[in-house]
């Protein structure tokens, strides 16, 4: 029992100094205004989340005891950025729940756009994104909050550039952004500058305009080189970063190579899992083009490794990592890598597919449509200060929405169409490939004076097309009637001739359909082939071209290919 004691009086005398400290801190927080709470949360928000916890809790109790509603939402706000992940939408929800009566410039505005950033960031939710940036935006409309407006456009660039190739429209808004950033004297502006020239390079790297990149990064790391703020100085290895992927999209592997090595080792330090990922991606691709396999396979596995870590699908252009690996283990004859990266590529392809179908249907609901409507109601409200003018205004109006609901009626009534084409074509299955049957079992051979083609030519030239049409030779590129006959070691004439009488069409027609009957079979059986770009999809099908596939098949089953292709992604 003695001794007992004596090992607890040790603990306590142990503890005393760390206790005596936190009481310590404790007290002199609480003589703290709002202001100071706020600052020193700030300075040990990301150095030390414990002290920054216990600041944020006393302005929490402190609003909470004097009922100030906005302070109380303010340090919800602060606890988000401390939180873990699955607790931080419960603070945006408690600030949307206690502002949503009483508002503010701020709240419940940036609560929404919060949670429009935790669902692009930790979730690439790209649905759930845009519903909170849409309410943010109303929001911050309303309450006239210009700062909001323009980080809402800035992420609203994010998603075009990123998820929809929307990248001239982009580039446009980050411009926008980066001038008012630049013109408007605010403490936080200089970086969020720095955040949008980074994202000027990027699209203009997916523009393929090279040169324009290169311009934004310099004036991008030239800036950050010449400021004291750590944030900003922390960027010039984000603008080399993006400076070696645009060598890399310029076919300068070494250099890409010299640059991504140079950035890595902070990207790391920052523990940025993003560009991390990107880092990596580039080097695995840079080595790939050098043929250099060891090392390309060595990032392309640590790529793959970070994506196993996301709770989200990856960005498209990542995708890539699955179909190189895939490749390798191919050529190596590694069945089960090959396997695993087969898969893992069909998996993300599925997911990433109908997510754009969504973002690009959503973004045109959410963003561009409520713009026109806010340009037509400032035109209605133009158009009231003279009566003359707003009667005719009213009458334009009712034109233009008389023919927008003809023009929504047609494009339903095409829909049903399509509709009931499509279901035609499933319930027929093979039937469309069975009437297409060869030449001789067509009709059988007969003399036909008309003809002009003697009878042995006749016998040679069919049986010369069942093989053909037995061989699928129609799914060639280029094929023309001169081409076939060549190939028939026939005059071009006879076989237009012998075409025209056993089908009653011309070469071309014929031609098409075997083709598109065969497409429309294959389209149903293989799931793959629904994966292809319409371009590829021509082309397995004998077409040189998008354009001219597509007008064949519509021609033949009177609705366009997407559309079959999309409605065959939902039939089980």
């Amino acid at each position: 029992m003695h001794r007992a004691l004596i090992h607890l009086f040790i603990i306590k005398l142990i503890l005393l100094p760390f206790t005596t400290n936190a009481q310590s801190f404790t007290d002199v927080l609480q003589n703290k205004n709002y202001d100071e709470l706020e600052k020193l949360f700030l300075k040990y928000e990301e150095i030390d989340s414990i002290k920054a916890r216990k600041i944020i809790s006393l302005y929490l109790d402190k609003a909470k005891f004097e009922q100030d509603t906005f302070k109380i939402a303010r340090a919800y706000y602060h606890f988000y950025n401390v939180a873990k992940d699955h607790s931080k939408l419960s603070y945006t929800d408690s600030i949307i729940n206690l502002t949503k009566h009483k508002q503010n410039k701020d709240f419940p505005a940036r609560a929404y756009f919060r949670k429009a950033q935790f669902f692009l960031f930790e979730k690439r939710n790209i649905k759930k994104t845009l519903e909170h940036l849409n309410k943010a935006q109303k929001l911050a409309e309303k309450n006239q909050n210009t700062r909001l407006l323009y980080r809402i456009d800035y992420y609203l660039g994010i998603v075009r550039s990123e998820h929809l190739g929307e990248k001239q429209k982009a580039v446009e808004i980050f411009k926008k952004c980066a001038n008012f950033y630049k013109s408007t004297p605010e403490n936080n502006y200089p970086i969020r500058y720095l955040y949008t020239l980074h994202a000027i390079a990027e699209t203009y790297i997916g523009l393929k305009q090279n040169d324009s990149a290169t311009h934004y990064n310099t004036i991008g790391y030239q800036r950050a080189s010449k400021s004291n703020d750590l944030n900003q100085l922390e960027m010039k290895t984000y603008f080399t970063l993006c400076e070696g992927i645009n060598q890399y999209e310029q076919n300068r592997y070494l250099s890409a190579i010299d640059s991504i090595t140079r950035a890595l080792p902070k990207i790391l330090e920052f523990k940025d899992k993003s560009n991390t990922i990107d880092s990596y991606f580039y080097l695995g691709k840079s080595y790939y083009e050098l043929k250099n396999n060891e090392k390309s396979i060595y990032y392309l596995k640590k790529t793959d490794s970070i994506l196993e870590t996301l709770k989200s699908i990856p960005q498209y252009k990542h995708i890539k990592t699955y179909e190189y690996l895939k490749e390798y283990f191919k050529e190596t004859g590694d069945l089960n890598n090959q396997n695993k990266y087969l898969d893992k590529l069909n998996s993300v392809l599925n997911n990433y597919l109908n997510d754009q179908i969504f973002i690009s249907k959503k973004i045109k609901e959410d963003y561009d449509i409520p713009l026109l409507l806010e340009e037509k109601e400032l035109l209605i409200k133009k158009l009231n200060q003279n009566n003359n003018a707003y009667i005719k205004g009213i009458f334009i109006l009712g034109i233009l929405l008389f023919l927008c609901a003809g023009l929504l009626y047609y494009q339903y009534k095409k829909k049903q169409r399509y509709r009931i084409r499509f279901e035609n074509l499933i319930s027929e299955g093979n039937k469309s490939s069975s009437q297409n049957k060869t030449i001789t079992e067509a009709k059988t051979v007969v003399k036909n004076k008309e003809l002009k083609v003697p009878e042995k030519h006749v016998t040679y030239i069919l049986e010369k097309l069942v093989e053909f049409e037995k061989e699928q030779g129609y799914l060639t590129v280029g094929l023309s009637a001169q081409s076939l006959a060549d190939n028939m070691e026939t005059n071009v004439k006879y076989l237009s001739l012998i075409i025209n009488h056993y089908k009653n069409k011309s070469f071309t027609s014929y031609l098409n359909q075997l083709r598109i009957d065969y497409a429309v079979k294959e389209l149903q059986e293989n799931t793959m082939l629904r994966k292809f770009t319409i371009k590829a999809i021509a082309n397995e099908f004998g077409y040189s071209t998008a354009e001219t596939f597509s007008n064949a098949f519509y021609k033949q089953v009177k609705i366009k290919p997407s559309y079959y292709i999309k409605e065959l992604s939902k039939v089980k």
